[in-house]
């Protein structure tokens, strides 16, 4: 090995991304030969010279949800050729922030992470930056927090807009009952992401004056609970004629009550595009419509900015709060949505592609991706004076249009990629 090569390796092993990028900077100031892309933070062979561990923590695997999500994990790790491991919290908040704190025993320098409760996140945020352990959190975050409030490490915040996914679903809900009645409103735990889901929900109901919403209990995202909250609805509102539960397995389970009780007519919504879920849709029936996040995709999108950042790219402010595009099915496209995302030993998706150091010319991350705003999603809520002064720059909204138009000049490609 050469002079010049084993100074662009020393510069390839810098585990802080700004310190890397300034000494390729340097390095090819001064004549050496750097590999394309390397002074701009771009290093395509940097995972050979510094291989790193992707770790995914989430709640469980008894679920489809989390099971398909595990699914696009791995699959991302194998394709990027990192080490994963994977740990489950069970909805325990302090052996969560245990496996956190055990990262650097583990030589895990990237997390894929889903909390218990929003107000865990800037705990794991705080853990990994202490750790050099660059860290994305998916669904659940607490309003007004941003990765600029704990440093560099914070890569990101993922999720899918659920205030999106709550106001389509519910719209053809109210439609497939002739856009009148009663609907009985279920919800699941008291997080932001049900909130979220309310909202859509309330805001399709003022499209629809003839939708009166009742109800408005929980049934904790868990299927038997669903049928409890059902079984004492039935009684209270004989005359539904829908019902909007806020996760699929709710929606299972409320469905079982209307079969049982011979209520064949009542129109029934859910939200995660479980494959149970899907392929009842698919049947044509009392079951209308759910949301997908498409969880392989959210795991392998997250991990995929991860690995791009340990190997020296770095997001802009944009880009450190995202929407990854979900889809509505209906009885249409269930049976296509389920079979390419669930049924498929290979999932569609390119993850090599997705990436930014891998592929930094032609990168498409084959689905939606959108920036969000904070004020346009936590405005109107309280502490608003705590959002870092990154995003009052006056030209924060310049910034948001042009990342906007930059990921969906890049979106090529994908299973769900309109033609």
């Amino acid at each position: 090995m050469s002079d010049e090569e084993k100074l662009i390796a020393a510069g390839m092993r810098l585990h802080d991304p700004v310190g890397r990028r300034v000494f390729m900077q340097l390095a090819a100031a001064a004549g050496v030969a750097v590999p394309v892309g390397a002074a701009a933070g771009f290093m395509p062979s940097a995972r050979a010279a510094a291989p790193g561990k992707i770790a995914a923590q989430f709640a469980t695997l008894a679920n489809d949800y989390w099971a398909a999500f595990e699914k696009g994990f791995k699959a991302t790790a194998g394709a990027l050729k990192v080490g994963d491991v994977v740990m489950i919290h069970d909805n325990d908040a302090a052996r969560e922030l245990s496996q956190v704190r055990g990262l650097p025993t583990e030589s895990v320098n990237m997390l894929v992470n889903t909390v218990v409760a929003a107000g865990e996140v800037p705990m794991v945020a705080r853990l990994c930056q202490q750790n050099s352990v660059y860290y994305t959190a998916i669904w659940e975050i607490p309003a007004w927090f941003t990765p600029p409030d704990v440093g560099d490490y914070f890569v990101s915040y993922n999720t899918a807009n659920s205030v999106l996914a709550g106001y389509e679903v519910a719209t053809a809900l109210f439609k497939s009952i002739g856009g009148e009645g009663t609907v009985v409103h279920i919800k699941g735990l008291a997080t932001p992401t049900d909130d979220a889901r309310t909202a859509g929900m309330m805001k399709a109901a003022k499209d629809f004056p003839g939708i009166k919403i009742v109800g408005g209990l929980r049934g904790d995202w868990v299927r038997e609970k669903a049928r409890s909250v059902m079984l004492s609805m039935v009684t209270a509102y004989p005359d539904m004629k829908a019902v909007f539960a806020q996760n699929d397995s709710m929606a299972l389970g409320v469905l079982s009550v209307l079969k049982e009780r011979k209520m064949t007519s009542v129109k029934v919504a859910g939200i995660d595009g479980l494959p149970e879920g899907l392929t009842e849709l698919a049947k044509g029936g009392q079951f209308v419509a759910t949301n997908t996040s498409l969880p392989p995709y959210q795991a392998g999108f997250a991990a995929v900015m991860l690995f791009d950042t340990f190997s020296g790219w770095k997001p802009s402010l944009p880009e450190r709060l995202l929407y990854t595009g979900s889809l509505t099915a209906t009885a249409e496209n269930a049976e296509s949505i389920n079979r390419k995302v669930y049924e498929s030993a290979t999932l569609p998706f390119d993850w090599v592609k997705m990436s930014r150091t891998l592929s930094p010319k032609d990168w498409d991350p084959q689905n939606t991706i959108i920036p969000i705003d904070p004020f346009a999603r936590w405005g109107g809520m309280p502490g608003d004076g705590k959002l870092n002064a990154a995003y009052k720059a006056a030209d924060w909204q310049t910034q948001l249009a042009a990342t906007t138009k930059l990921y969906a000049d890049h979106y090529k490609s994908g299973p769900f990629h309109a033609a």
